[in-house]
């Protein structure tokens, strides 16, 4: 388990565009990810956050605890076959679990563009699904640096997501599909997508 400390920024489009030009330009051509995440999540417990992501083909279930406005998340990981027929069955099992009206089941599809040094990261990112949003994430290795220092040093535009249940259900309703929106055939196409 790790404890993260790390900065969650909105951008627009614009800004997007401008801070990647900027930290090519600084760091060279950035690390491409590509991650499904499937969630079942019910907002009202915003200290846990449970989910199946896939990264660059690799699966695993991904738990994170801990309150976001402290900055001391940690984050447990169990890795997963690269099925996308078990990935599904077990998403299936944590809705399942979840059923409730308040429990969110979005899909998140994203692009990430990741800056790397033994100190920090920053990763910008592409979502889509429903429509496209675009942020970034500063998380520091070396807890002596602040992600809002790094922000400003890279002239990275802050505009903090409210850290609430309507902020991100809003927003989850806005950018990402849904999996009680898709039929199974449809969910296990887009898992299968993201499987080496």
């Amino acid at each position: 388990m790790t404890e993260e400390k790390e900065l969650l920024t909105i951008l627009s489009k614009v800004e997007y565009e401008k801070v990647l030009a900027r930290l090519v330009k600084k760091f060279g051509d950035p690390e491409i990810v590509k991650r499904l995440s499937l969630q079942s999540t019910d907002y009202r417990w915003a200290d846990v956050d449970t989910r199946i992501r896939i990264t660059n083909g690799k699966a695993e279930i991904i738990q994170k605890v801990g309150d976001w406005k402290k900055q001391n998340r940690q984050e447990i990981t169990i890795p997963l076959p690269s099925d996308p027929k078990i990935i599904f069955d077990m998403y299936k099992i944590f809705m399942n679990a979840m059923r409730d009206e308040k429990v969110l089941t979005p899909i998140m599809q994203y692009e990430n563009k990741l800056f790397k040094t033994k100190n920090f990261e920053i990763k910008l990112t592409y979502q889509f699904g429903k429509k496209d949003a675009y942020n970034c994430e500063i998380e520091v290795f070396d807890h002596a640096l602040e992600p809002d220092d790094l922000a400003k040093k890279y002239n990275i535009p802050i505009h903090l997501p409210e850290q609430t249940q309507d902020f991100w259900k809003n927003w989850n309703e806005i950018v990402n599909l849904s999996a009680t929106e898709l039929s199974d055939d449809e969910l296990l196409k887009i898992i299968s997508k993201y499987i080496n």
